[in-house]
């Protein structure tokens, strides 16, 4: 499965996977939030003790979370 990689471009460290290229799915938390595309992935990416990431995208086909800085 392909996974889309957004970031809200306010300069937040705000990210989200979606299931759709576009991103028109991932809600937008904030009236000045902006989804840029950042990069492609496949599932294998992201490590697998991230289940609830992936119980979210089969749901609702999103996930939006926030970077910590050093990560």
């Amino acid at each position: 499965m392909l996974i889309y990689l957004f970031r809200d471009q306010s300069g937040s460290n705000t990210f989200a996977y979606s299931t759709d290229v576009t991103g028109r799915n991932i809600p937008r938390p904030a009236a000045h939030t902006k989804w840029s595309f950042v990069s492609v992935m496949s599932n294998h990416e992201i490590p697998p003790d991230h289940e609830n990431v992936f119980h979210h995208l089969r749901r609702s086909g999103f996930y939006v979370f926030e970077k910590v800085s050093g990560c």
